[in-house]
C-alpha cells in the first residue's frame, strides 16, 4: 500500500480551497487530484472534504489530518534537503514573521546582511503583531517577545527586553514624580494595548490599572506623547533608550521594574534543519550576542 498517495493533492486542495487551483499548483489534471484525494479518504476510512457544487470545506477529520499531513511534507522536504545541501551553498526560501516595529528596526537589517552573505537564499517576511500559527502557515522562524507559551515549538533566545516607566522633565516639573505604585492613580498615564501596567514589588509581580488622556496601540505614538509631556508611559527599552540618552525622558519607579523578558526565535521542530535555516538562526544569535549589553538588556 502506498501510504503517501493523495497527501500532496489533499494539502493543495485544502490550502487553495479548490480542486482546480490545486491542479494548477501541482501541474496535473483536476480529475487526477480528485481521484488521489478520494483514494486517500478510502485508505484513511474518513471523509476529509465536504464537496458541493458551490462550496468546498474541510471536515473535522480533515482539519486534524491537514496539520499532520503538513508535518509529513516537511519531513520529506527535510530528507531531500539533507541530501542536497550537505556540501552546497545554502539556497531556498525562508518564510519569517516578526512583530512590526521590532521586525522593521532590528530583525530585517540583520536579515538583509545575511542575504548579502548568502545571495542564493530568498526571504519572505510577514510583519504582524498577531501571534500566527507557524505550522499551519508554513513559517520557518517567528520572532516573539516576552514569555513563551508552552508549545511544541523550539526556541532560541536572542536577547532580553526590559520594560520601563518614563516621563518628560516638563511633565515631572508640573505634576511631580511618583515614588510608589499607589501614586500612579494620581497621574496621567498613556495607555497602550493593555490598561494594566506590570511591575515587580516585594518579590511579586503586580498589575496596576492605569488611566489617562491617551490610549493608542502604537508604541511610537505613545513615545512621542510622553516626550511632549502628555503623561507617563510604560514601554520596552528599545522604544525609549534614545529619548533617555537625550534626556527627553527620565526613568521613574526603577525599583519596581518588572523582570526582564526574552526575545526569541521560535521554529517548528524538525528532524533535519535546512542549512539556510540553521545558518540564519546562528547569524541572529551571533548578532545579538555581539551587541553592547547596555543596548540590549539595560539591566
Amino acid at each position: 500500500m502506498d501510504r503517501w498517495i493523495g497527501i500532496d493533492e489533499f494539502v493543495a486542495v485544502a490550502t487553495s480551497g479548490s480542486f482546480t487551483q490545486a491542479a494548477k499548483v501541482l501541474d496535473t489534471s483536476v480529475a487526477q487530484v480528485s481521484r488521489r484525494v478520494k483514494e486517500l479518504e478510502q485508505q484513511l476510512d474518513h471523509q476529509l472534504l465536504t464537496r458541493t457544487t458551490r462550496k468546498l470545506a474541510l471536515t473535522q477529520e480533515g482539519e486534524v489530518f491537514l496539520t499532520h499531513a503538513r508535518h509529513l511534507q516537511h519531513a520529506y522536504d527535510d530528507a531531500t534537503l539533507a541530501l542536497r545541501q550537505r556540501d552546497q551553498q545554502p539556497t531556498g526560501t525562508l518564510k519569517l514573521t516578526a512583530p512590526v516595529m521590532f521586525g522593521e528596526h532590528y530583525i530585517m537589517p540583520i536579515v538583509h546582511d545575511f542575504m548579502a552573505i548568502y545571495p542564493k537564499v530568498k526571504v519572505e517576511m510577514l510583519l504582524s503583531n498577531e501571534q500566527l500559527d507557524l505550522v499551519a502557515m508554513g513559517f520557518d522562524i517567528a520572532i516573539r517577545l516576552g514569555h513563551l507559551k508552552d508549545s511544541c515549538l523550539k526556541a532560541r533566545r536572542l536577547s532580553w527586553r526590559n520594560t520601563l516607566v518614563c516621563a518628560s522633565p516638563e511633565y515631572l516639573n508640573r505634576h511631580g514624580q511618583p515614588h510608589s505604585l499607589n501614586e500612579l492613580a494620581e497621574h496621567m498615564c498613556l495607555v497602550g494595548n493593555s490598561s494594566y501596567w506590570r511591575f515587580f514589588d516585594k518579590n511579586k509581580e503586580r498589575n496596576i490599572k492605569v488611566t489617562g488622556p491617551l490610549s493608542c496601540n502604537s508604541g511610537w505614538a505613545l513615545l512621542d506623547a510622553a516626550c511632549k509631556g502628555l503623561g507617563l508611559v510604560q514601554l520596552p527599552h528599545y522604544y525609549v533608550e534614545k529619548a533617555l540618552e537625550n534626556q527627553q525622558l527620565i526613568e521613574i519607579l526603577p525599583s519596581f521594574k518588572p523582570k526582564s523578558e526574552g526575545i526569541w526565535a521560535v521554529y517548528p521542530p524538525r528532524q533535519y534543519m535546512p542549512t539556510s535555516l540553521r545558518l540564519l538562526l546562528d547569524y541572529l544569535v551571533a548578532h545579538f550576542d555581539a551587541q553592547n549589553p547596555s543596548k540590549i538588556a539595560l539591566d
